[in-house]
C-alpha cells in the first residue's frame, strides 16, 4: 500500500501544478463509465467554466469483451489481441474519448488498478491526494448503490471520507443501464446541440473499428445496448448520499 500512495502522489500530483479555486473531479473506474454514465455532466461542467479533472482508475483489461474482439478479427483475418493490448487499447478508446468531451489532456490522470478488484482502501487514497491539491474539491464518483463492485466501491470510498469529515462535496452517479431502477435526487441532460454533438463524438470514440489502426470498438462490441441508452437519453443521473 505505500508503494501505491507514493505512486498516486507522484502521478497525481502531475496532473497540474495551477492551484484552482475550485476542481470538479470526476473518477470512472473503466474507460467508456466517463461518457456511459458522467459524460452530460462532465460536458455541462466544462460548459459552467469549471475547471475538469478525470482520473481514469482502471484500464479495464478483465472484461471479456475481448472474447468478441478476437473472434471478430480472426473471422476477418487478423491476429488476435492479447490483454495487454487489449487494455492499451480500451486506454485510447478512453483519451480521444475525454478529449471530444472537452477536458484537456493535462488534466486526466490514467491509473491501472486491478480491473474486477478495485480495492476501497486504493480510492480512499486517491481521493485524498487529489483534495490536498485543490481549495475545494467536488467529486464525482459513481453510486455506491451501483450494482457492479467496481463501480460502487468509488461511491463507499467517497462516502466514508466524507463521514469521517477528510473531504466533502460529493456527487453519486447511476450507471446509464440502470436509470430506470432507482430514485435519484438530480440529473444533468444535454438540450443544446453543440452539446449534444460532443457527446456523440465522445460515444463514437468507443464505436470506431480498424484494426489496422488499433482500434476495435471494445466499447460498442462490450455493451452495444448502453450506447444506445446514453446516445438516446443524453443525461447523467445522480444523489447526493
Amino acid at each position: 500500500m505505500k508503494k501505491l500512495i507514493l505512486l498516486l502522489t507522484i502521478i497525481l500530483a502531475g496532473c497540474s501544478a495551477t492551484k484552482y479555486d475550485q476542481v470538479d473531479v470526476f473518477y470512472s473506474p473503466h474507460p467508456d463509465d466517463e461518457v456511459l454514465s458522467l459524460g452530460p455532466a462532465i460536458i455541462h461542467a466544462l460548459s459552467s467554466s469549471k475547471e475538469v479533472h478525470i482520473v481514469l482508475l482502471s484500464e479495464g483489461k478483465a472484461s471479456k469483451g475481448i472474447n468478441t474482439v478476437n473472434e471478430r478479427l480472426e473471422a476477418e483475418g487478423h491476429p488476435s489481441i492479447s490483454t495487454e493490448e487489449f487494455g492499451e487499447a480500451r486506454v485510447e478508446e478512453f483519451k480521444r474519448a475525454v478529449e471530444a468531451l472537452g477536458v484537456a489532456a493535462s488534466n486526466v490522470t490514467i491509473l491501472d488498478l486491478p480491473d474486477g478488484k478495485l480495492n476501497k482502501e486504493a480510492v480512499r487514497e486517491i481521493i485524498v491526494q487529489k483534495d490536498t491539491m485543490y481549495d475545494k474539491v467536488i467529486y464525482h464518483v459513481m453510486s455506491d448503490k451501483d450494482p457492479h463492485s467496481d463501480h460502487s466501491v468509488t461511491g463507499q470510498a467517497l462516502q466514508n471520507l466524507i463521514d469521517e469529515k477528510i473531504v466533502q462535496n460529493g456527487k453519486y452517479y447511476f450507471p446509464v443501464q440502470e436509470h430506470e431502477n432507482f430514485p435519484f435526487d438530480n440529473k444533468v441532460q444535454l438540450l443544446n446541440q453543440h452539446q449534444q454533438v460532443r457527446m456523440i463524438e465522445a460515444l463514437e470514440s468507443y464505436e470506431k473499428w480498424d484494426p489496422s489502426s488499433g482500434n476495435y470498438s471494445i466499447g460498442k462490441i462490450s455493451v452495444p445496448e448502453y450506447f444506445i441508452t446514453a446516445r438516446n437519453n443524453m443525461e447523467s443521473r445522480y444523489h447526493y448520499k
